[in-house]
Order: structure tokens, then C-alpha cells, then sequence
């Protein structure tokens, strides 16, 4: 029988493990509970692929209760339609390495997926926040959705342009550091976990919405990750 155990001997590396350590909820709280989720599926015939279009079904399925539910159940299952798809992210790739599976269509689906998620959960929380009556309403309540959607504009372009350098460059020093966590000090590695959508920012959104918090996170996360990408654009100048 499949133990989790076997499924993370065959999958994590021990480069792929120092990498992944960074990210601390997804490494200790994620990554277990992907691995029990996959044993099943490894008895199957289903595709990796099958599984990442799935995740970004659930993370559309996210987006739109959290966006758009009229009560706290709905938004709740918002949340959990996230993470169910953080649990399907990380289970396609328990699948492609373990039956030693790979495609490139597979990884541009995977990238897809995870660049959807990322800039659903911003403009989710913004407009949870605009038509939400509890909510805190700060200047305008549209207030909250312009940010979430310039916040989830700014969490793609670092990485188009770090890509976009890459293949321009063949092997670009500025880019790779970016790209390597192993480089990264403590004030980064923090920054990691808090804008991470498969880490801790889903137990703040978890928080925010229990508590009414929706304009208080999309301001906080705009300003964060306003700053990561002027700091990561600097350094893809160098």
C-alpha cells in the first residue's frame, strides 16, 4: 500500500525540499495533507492535467462565492474552494513525479492555475469588501476593488518580467536570485509566506472574512505587494 511517506520520497528532492522549506505553511501544513489526498488517486487513471483543470475550477468556484455570496456561508465556501484548489496544485504534481509523468503542456497548465488563483483571491477579497454591509468602508466602498484588482495586476508582472528576462538573457543573475529561494534572507522569506497564495495568505483571508476584514486585508496586501514589485522590477534593472 502507498504510504504518504513513499509519495514524498519519490517526489521531493533534496534541492526541491531546501526550496520548499521557505514556505513554511506549505511545507508543514500543505504538502502532508496533498500527500494523503494523492495515495487514492494513484490507484487511478486520472491525468495530471485532469487534476490541474480541476484546481482551476475550484479556484473560479472561489472567486465566485467569495465575490458575489450574500451571506458568511458563501464566502466561507469561497475559502474553502481555494483551498481545495491549493490541495489539487499540490496534488498534480504528486502524480506527474511519482508515475514519472511530464509534459509541457502539464507545466504551462500548472503556471496558468496558479497565476488564476493569485490574482483571484485579490480581486475576490476587493469585492467581498465593496459589497459586504459589515465591512469597514474607507473613502468610497469601490475603494476596495480597485485595489484588489491593481494588487493582482501587481503580483503578475515581477514574474512576466523575470521570465521575459530569463529568455532573453539565457541566464540572467538578477533574475535567478529573484527566482532562487535558497538566496533569500529572513525579511524575504516573511514576505514569501504572507503574499504565498498556497501559504499563509489563506489563513488570512480565512480570518478576514470570519471577522468582517475584507477592506482591511486588500489595503494591507496592496501595499505589500505594491512594494514587492517596485523592489523586484529594481532588481531585475540591475
Amino acid at each position: 500500500m502507498i504510504t504518504p511517506r513513499d509519495i514524498e520520497r519519490k517526489t521531493m528532492t533534496e534541492a526541491k525540499r531546501k526550496e520548499a522549506h521557505k514556505s513554511w505553511f506549505a511545507f508543514y501544513i500543505g504538502r502532508p495533507i496533498s500527500y494523503c489526498l494523492t495515495i487514492p488517486l494513484l490507484y487511478t487513471d486520472i491525468s495530471p492535467n485532469t487534476i490541474t483543470f480541476i484546481s482551476i475550477l475550484f479556484a473560479i468556484s472561489g472567486f465566485c462565492c467569495l465575490s458575489f455570496g450574500i451571506s458568511l456561508t458563501a464566502r466561507l465556501a469561497g475559502v474553502a474552494f481555494f483551498f481545495l484548489w491549493n490541495m489539487a496544485d499540490g496534488i498534480d504534481g504528486n502524480i506527474a513525479r511519482y508515475k514519472e509523468l511530464k509534459s509541457e503542456n502539464g507545466d504551462l497548465l500548472d503556471t496558468l492555475g496558479g497565476y488564476i488563483s493569485m490574482t483571484l483571491i485579490l480581486l475576490g477579497m476587493g469585492i467581498a469588501a465593496c459589497y459586504d454591509p459589515s465591512e469597514h468602508i474607507y473613502f468610497s466602498p469601490r475603494l476596495p476593488v480597485i485595489l484588489g484588482g491593481i494588487s493582482s495586476i501587481e503580483t503578475l508582472i515581477p514574474r512576466v518580467l523575470m521570465h521575459r528576462k530569463i529568455a532573453i538573457s539565457k541566464k540572467s543573475d538578477s533574475a535567478e536570485k529573484l527566482k532562487d529561494k535558497e538566496t533569500y534572507g529572513l525579511a524575504k522569506i516573511i514576505i514569501l509566506n504572507i503574499c504565498d497564495p498556497a501559504g499563509f495568505q489563506e489563513v488570512f483571508m480565512l480570518i478576514c472574512v470570519l471577522a468582517g476584514l475584507c477592506t482591511e486585508f486588500t489595503i494591507a496586501f496592496f501595499i505589500i505587494n505594491t512594494a514587492v514589485m517596485i523592489y523586484s522590477i529594481w532588481k531585475l534593472m540591475e
